[in-house]
């Protein structure tokens, strides 16, 4: 069962998370999309019509071409590592994006089409619950874990083997490794080794109670995303690079 808020303002925002954090007992997970009706479905899964095994061969390929540009890429089978840098990078797979941060979620929400014309949504998920209810075990472990190989081997390859048998889950993890936007994104993910919808699932069960929903009318999005920049949540904080220091430099506007 999803439980569903609406806010006014930012203030109402923090309002609505810190209930939802005295309701829990774990650090919870946000996800902010920039249209409201969408549902939770992983970059690989929104391609129609791309064939059966295209996940396997866009992944294949980018490891292939990866190896050849870059001595220091990831070893063949570190599927954890090859799989995060992937999807760093913009390549679909069967990573979802989520943050620690509800203020980063909110960012996100937001910033991806600033003049939408749809209510945006903020999704709020304790990932320990998850994997308890699909069976994983009561704790979220990083996404390098053996426990967790069946479940990214299927994004390269599609043989049945006793790797694979923990497919068919979606299953929360901590991301790893040395890379500062995922740092300051306070980035974690779900793998879907499903095409069940993570939304779907939990909107049918009665007896989930730890997975919210927020929406936030179109009509205050702007005014968010300005108070978001006066609280330092911004593209070149969010994406701590030099492309884009550049980019936001060259579209400021200042008074001099």
């Amino acid at each position: 069962m999803i439980r569903e808020f609406k806010i006014n303002n930012i203030g109402n925002y923090i309002e609505v998370i810190t209930q939802i954090d005295a309701e829990q007992q774990y650090r919870m997970w946000f996800r902010g999309q920039s249209d409201y009706s969408w549902g939770l479905v992983p970059s690989v899964q929104r391609k129609d019509g791309m064939g059966k095994h295209y996940e396997q061969y866009v992944s294949t390929n980018f490891m292939i071409h990866t190896m050849r540009l870059n001595p220091t890429a990831p070893q063949r089978y570190d599927r954890a590592s090859w799989l995060t840098l992937m999807q760093h990078y913009g390549l679909p797979t069967r990573l979802l994006d989520w943050s620690e941060s509800p203020l980063v979620a909110l960012y996100f929400a937001l910033s991806s089409d600033k003049d939408a014309k749809t209510d945006a949504a903020v999704w709020v998920l304790n990932p320990m619950e998850l994997n308890k209810k699909v069976g994983y075990g009561e704790y979220v472990p990083p996404i390098s874990y053996d426990s967790l190989r069946g479940d990214l081997e299927g994004a390269f390859s599609n043989q049945d083997n006793d790797d694979n048998e923990s497919q068919g889950k979606i299953i929360a993890c901590h991301g790893v490794g040395c890379d500062l936007r995922m740092y300051v994104q306070q980035s974690d993910f779900t793998i879907h080794s499903t095409t069940e919808r993570l939304d779907q699932i939990l909107k049918l069960d009665e007896s989930c109670d730890y997975f919210y929903k927020i929406r936030i009318p179109r009509k205050i999005r702007k005014k968010l995303l300005v108070q978001l920049d006066a609280m330092g949540f911004h593209e070149s904080s969010i994406y701590p690079d030099m492309e884009h220091i550049a980019k936001e430099q060259a579209t400021s506007h200042f008074n001099f």
